[in-house]
């Protein structure tokens, strides 16, 4: 939704800069408003897709079915979400009580009754922990697995279940 606005944002910006004058004021506006936005990011204030994204709450809970498939060494798996951006997910990793770092961590998920799973890839935030932010955008109950492989040793997931409802 972010990347939507924005591209309709700076299209708009340079359709009217190609109206008022000549292309390097275009140029220019597109750039001051790609660096503002930029910057709005940066100091956390949000545009209304944001707050209309933020209204949803995700509870989540641990799916028993197939506890952790594949094959690793004691491996520790846990995700929660930002509160402040329910679509943000958080998993923290670690193998034999050590904390897991210079993985590739992904989140796949997909909504109950749907064929269609969405696979975002994570960002190491700190040792064991990473990040990544779904496209959940409606109501309803998703089931996720955190996916973590480092090297050929260790390949394994956890599922979990996720209750999103609106706020």
């Amino acid at each position: 939704m972010k990347r939507l606005s924005l591209t309709i944002g700076l299209t708009c910006l340079l359709a009217l800069g190609a109206c008022s004058g000549t292309g390097d004021d275009a140029t220019n506006s597109s750039e001051e408003m790609s660096h503002s936005s930029m910057n709005s990011e940066e100091t956390g204030s949000m545009s209304k897709n944001e707050e209309a994204e933020s209204s949803f709450k995700v509870m989540i809970s641990e799916e028993k079915a197939d506890e952790h498939e594949g094959h690793g060494a004691h491996v520790s798996i846990s995700l929660e979400n930002d509160e402040m951006n329910p679509g943000v997910l958080k998993t923290t990793i670690t193998e034999e009580e050590e904390l897991l770092t210079e993985a590739n961590v992904r989140f796949e998920y997909w909504k109950e009754g749907e064929e269609k799973h969405t696979y975002t890839e994570t960002e190491e935030k700190g040792e064991g922990m990473y990040e990544g932010t779904s496209e959940i955008s409606e109501p309803g109950m998703y089931k996720l697995k955190v996916h973590v492989e480092k090297g050929e040793e260790l390949h394994t997931h956890k599922p979990y279940v996720l209750e999103v409802t609106e706020e």
